[in-house]
């Protein structure tokens, strides 16, 4: 974190600097009539409009570190006051929380604690200001040098501006440093909002928002700045959604750069005597892949759970729309199922988990999005089936580690290489998927 935040307060510090010194050359130039000087492109250095610096961030508990650094790193002469300090803590910091609510904590793993510990809210929006000698908290968005957000807050906002003409969102025209912080808490949000956010960066404004037109860097005027704009994007893990926005929309002209893990796996964190058995099945494309894990799950798998007597089978789903899928095969097929699902309400929750404890119920699924918020622990899991491999990969002992029974079953295929590396081991993962064989066996 304090890496960026220097890096953002540095850029706003040069930057003004910059306008600074032009600003005093050009009115010296204009008092000597020197024409040729104040019509030099030495002295373009505006955007469109003066936010330079976006951090994205998933919760309002996160922004509140970052703000706090950023104010705690701001060198002293530019922070003699804190405009708006006290409102911003107001909103920002969590309140008080009473002891059933610690209870409930206290059995939580550390890293969902350390998560979810503050305020949870993922729909904020805040300006930051510097001033000759004072920093301003909720600054006009067209007045700010840094807007720190959520990606739900900016959609909102994207929304808004679609609706009505006066509500713009040209404040984002001129961004210059993007920094997605988190970026695997917000695939567990919801990607398709940080997707549009950065799709609507650097775009041609609506209005001219008072900017001298004559001192426009001229790469904004030719809709080049996407190629000078910074991006960075910091997640625990890699994720097909995050390398695809980090493939076809960090296009800065000097490169990119992309720091990856070699992974050990997490299997010795399974503390249970479980016979982990991996199934390949075939997949050519990611278009194609989700068909070819929904036809395997169903001739192969399925008809064993059909058949048997005994009950006690949860089937983990990373996607919602495998989920979804699933959950209608399961219907038509007349199965004993319930549901534990991403949007499940606490009532139908705890109905579900009785249920399949008491053996009313002998499947029972089991999103990876309900496992990150809530961290449930299911009793009476005695078959164990991955249908797909969790995103993060301290889920998968969580999850194995709940088992009573001593049967697990994985599907994956050759495009399920980094979540497999994160599970396996990275060495393991590469010859899983290169091998001949398609079963592989974890005791």
């Amino acid at each position: 974190m304090d890496a960026y935040v220097v890096h953002s307060l540095n850029h706003v510090f040069l930057t003004r600097d910059l306008v600074k010194k032009n600003k005093a050359k050009l009115t010296k130039a204009q008092g000597n009539m020197q024409r040729d000087v104040v019509n030099s492109d030495a002295f373009l250095d505006h955007g469109f409009t003066r936010p330079k610096v976006l951090i994205l961030l998933p919760y309002a508990s996160i922004a509140l570190r970052v703000v706090r650094r950023l104010i705690e790193l701001t060198p002293p002469k530019y922070k003699t006051k804190i405009e708006e300090l006290e409102r911003f803590l107001r909103q920002f910091e969590s309140a008080a929380t009473n002891e059933e609510d610690e209870d409930i904590k206290t059995s939580k793993p550390s890293d969902h604690k350390a998560l979810f510990g503050g305020k949870n809210n993922d729909d904020f929006m805040l300006g930051i200001k510097f001033n000759r000698r004072s920093i301003r908290l909720y600054g006009d968005f067209y007045s700010s040098d840094i807007i720190i957000a959520s990606p739900l807050a900016l959609v909102l906002k994207i929304g808004e501006s679609e609706k009505i003409k006066e509500k713009d969102i040209d404040y984002l025209s001129s961004i210059e440093v993007l920094i997605i912080d988190h970026a695997d808490i917000m695939v567990m949000q919801n990607w398709s909002h940080v997707a549009d956010v950065v799709k609507k960066l650097n775009t041609i404004p609506f209005q001219q928002h008072g900017t001298d037109i004559m001192r426009i860097r001229q790469w904004y005027l030719d809709g080049h700045a996407q190629f000078y704009r910074q991006t960075m994007i910091l997640s625990s893990h890699e994720n097909q959604d995050i390398n695809a926005l980090f493939n076809h929309h960090c296009l800065n002209y000097e490169g990119k750069i992309k720091l990856v893990c070699n992974y050990k796996g997490v299997l010795p964190k399974i503390v249970l005597q479980v016979r982990q058995v991996y199934l390949r099945f075939h997949a050519e494309t990611i278009v194609g892949a989700e068909d070819a894990r929904f036809e395997y799950f169903t001739n192969k798998v399925f008809p064993k759970i059909k058949d048997s007597i005994q009950g006690g089978t949860m089937i983990f789903i990373s996607s919602y729309f495998d989920y979804v899928r699933v959950r209608n095969f399961l219907r038509a097929q007349e199965a004993s199922f319930c549901l534990l699902g991403d949007y499940a309400k606490p009532s139908d929750t705890s109905r579900a988990r009785n249920w399949f404890f008491s053996g009313q119920r002998k499947i029972i699924l089991y999103t990876e999005r309900a496992h990150f918020y809530h961290r449930y622990k299911i009793r009476g899991i005695q078959n164990l089936i991955i249908y797909s491999l969790p995103e993060r990969k301290e889920f998968y002992p969580e999850i194995v580690n709940m088992l009573q029974g001593t049967d697990c079953t994985v599907l994956f295929s050759r495009l399920d290489m980094l979540q497999l590396g994160r599970i396996v081991g990275s060495s393991a993962a590469k010859r899983m998927i290169s091998s001949v064989e398609g079963t592989f066996v974890y005791v």
